[in-house]
């Protein structure tokens, strides 16, 4: 990590700040003001600061109460003091009662009223810069929750912007000729799941089409270091009838010229930094077709369907980037021509909307440089799940059928191209799910956010499957599950402090189990926060359990927090407890000197 000189300076400000209260009580309702920081920085309260009751869970439909809390504050560019006007100011409650939005004016001010008590997220927006969260200590990380009380006003939320960073550059054939019309992304390693990833390097123009001189303007880039990939997708799609003789074609490429990620050359970017030498060429190689039939479940050609190729290892705007799509024949042929050597995954999906009787495909394939002919891909309808919605004590529900939302999640974050189907609670809580595939775990919520009550468990035969999840079997229907919520809900909070026993606000509190079987993608177990103005955390409705730990650290990356080798490491410094069903905790942890 590079530690820019108003980084640092942000970061000593900060300790030293940490010693005294940021949020002093200055008359009735009067929050003191947040002191402002070199960086989007939090405001802290100390001990003796307002403290307000835990919100009112909202009954079912109820309309979250117009507050007598404000938040104020300015944002200004970083390095010049410039204010930053109609930059887009929202500030989020982390208890599902509401928020507001506003723009800053020409002096960069911005002030949001009537906000109910509890805690927000406040973030920053404005096209050209990097998005910030109010207490974020580095880009993408989580920011610091504000903690209000009714008539509060928490004053000096004061945000500087740093403008994106912008990688440049030129993309030419194997001639040295431009080439127009290629797809330039900057892609970084992040946590997905718990496992580092290449994703796409968000920000608002993290991807771009070279113009008609081959040139390439990647714009609004957070601070970090990024690969430059480039890709020219020539006949990615292929109607029926279509055939292709071309045997080489451009591959997808990285910065400085290599078709391989761990050869490419990282493209460090620093606040408001233009990179602009990021050139090269397109490497030429050999390509492979792909060529089968599709046949659905009675033997029968699946004629108009559609066949997508995507890479197996690719998540998010780097799907599309490198897919390629195929319209089935009448007789059940298709054909992909210019496939790069790799992994995909071969979908079929039927034209139109999708209905109970669908179906679906998905076979894994390995490509390499040669040709692929005799691909037979058999279509099957998703299996079915029905079911009904319970409560754990046998009591009619006091939320209504509308406001449950059930979602099969996926065990393992696998880019598919096969969603489920129909997802309608009825009226007498029964529901009906269909086009499942593949082994997947129920999770929801019911009567919306900070209703009180949480998914407790899911059961299929007398077998607790909330976790294990189903393995749905094609056209098979799974009957009889029941999905049982509670209002027996956990509250665990506490303190962070360091070893002078002062609040604690740069952190990540994660708290996790002891059974490493439960260190899973999706796992209900698992959780991080960041301390709120008070340098408290907070979590609600997590599962009962006697083999808890939790842990504040320093400089987690977002994500990181469910990475089994952390959690490891993590498991040695952290501190253990218990959780009884419908138990309010309060569990006190001085901060970490791990490493993540």
């Amino acid at each position: 990590m590079r530690v820019t000189g108003a980084l640092l300076f942000a970061l000593l400000f900060a300790l030293l700040l940490a010693a005294r209260p940021l949020l002093a009580q200055t008359g009735p309702g009067q929050v003191g003001p947040p002191t402002q920081t070199s960086q989007p920085g939090p405001a802290t309260g100390a001990p003796g600061s307002p403290q307000r009751a835990p919100a009112r869970p909202l009954r079912p439909g109820e309309t979250p109460p117009k507050g007598t809390a404000v938040i104020k504050g300015q944002v200004i560019v970083g390095g010049t003091g410039t204010a930053v006007r109609r930059a887009q100011v929202r500030a989020m409650s982390m208890e599902g009662r509401g928020g507001g939005v506003t723009s800053t004016d020409n002096n960069g001010a911005f002030e949001i009223k009537d906000l109910p008590a509890g805690r927000y997220t406040v973030t920053v927006m404005k096209g050209g810069y990097a998005q910030a969260q109010f207490g974020q200590r580095r880009p993408g990380d989580p920011g610091t929750p504000i903690d209000l009380a009714d008539g509060q006003t928490a004053e000096k939320v004061n945000f500087i912007l740093s403008r994106g960073g912008v990688i440049a550059g030129t993309i030419v054939d194997d001639g040295g000729e431009p080439v127009s019309g290629a797809q330039v992304s900057a892609m970084r390693y992040q946590y997905m799941g718990g496992t580092r990833r290449l994703m796409p390097g968000g920000g608002e123009g993290s991807s771009d089409r070279t113009d008609d001189r081959g040139g390439f303007r990647l714009f609004g880039l957070a601070p970090g270091d990024y690969f430059v990939t480039a890709n020219y997708r020539g006949n990615t799609f292929m109607a029926p009838g279509m055939t292709s003789t071309e045997s080489e074609a451009f591959a997808p490429t990285y910065f400085p010229g290599t078709p391989n990620v761990a050869e490419a050359t990282r493209v460090t970017v620093k606040a408001g930094q233009e990179v602009s030498g990021a050139s090269f060429a397109l490497i030429v190689a050999r390509m492979a077709r792909v060529r089968g039939r599709a046949l659905n479940s009675r033997g029968e050609p699946s004629g108009g369907y559609m066949a997508m190729l995507a890479p197996a290892d690719m998540f998010g705007g780097g799907i599309g980037m490198n897919m390629s799509n195929a319209m089935v024949a009448s007789d059940g042929a298709f054909e992909f021509a210019n496939v790069a050597p790799g992994r995909y995954n071969l979908n079929l999906r039927p034209p139109g909307m999708q209905s109970p009787t669908a179906e679906f495909a998905t076979l894994p394939i390995t490509i390499g440089s040669e040709d692929v002919d005799n691909v037979i891909v058999t279509t099957h309808t998703g299996a079915v799940a029905r079911g009904v919605v319970l409560t754990d004590d046998g009591s009619a529900p006091s939320f209504r059928a509308e406001q449950v939302q059930l979602f099969p999640g996926m065990l393992e974050p696998t880019p598919m191209m096969i969603s489920p189907g129909m997802n309608r609670i009825n009226d007498d809580f029964t529901f009906e799910m269909t086009n499942l595939f593949d082994r997947r775990v129920f999770r929801g919520s019911a009567g919306g956010q900070n209703s009180g009550w949480y998914l407790k468990a899911v059961l299929l035969d007398g077998e607790d499957v909330t976790d294990t999840g189903i393995e749905f079997t094609p056209g098979r229907s799974y009957d009889g599950i029941q999905v049982v919520f509670s209002r027996k809900t956990t509250d665990l909070s506490g303190l962070v402090t360091d070893d002078r026993g002062h609040p604690v606000l740069d952190a990540t509190v994660v708290v996790f189990p002891a059974n490493r079987d439960r260190w899973n993608f999706q796992s209900r177990y698992v959780r991080t926060a960041r301390p709120d103005t008070n340098g408290r955390y907070s979590f609600k409705s997590l599962p009962p359990g006697d083999d808890y730990f939790v842990i504040a650290v320093q400089n987690l990356e977002q994500g990181q927090g469910s990475d089994p080798e952390f959690l490891a490491r993590a498991r040695e410094e952290a501190k253990g407890f218990s959780l009884n069903e419908g138990e309010t905790k309060a569990v006190d942890i001085r901060l970490s000197p791990l490493v993540p």
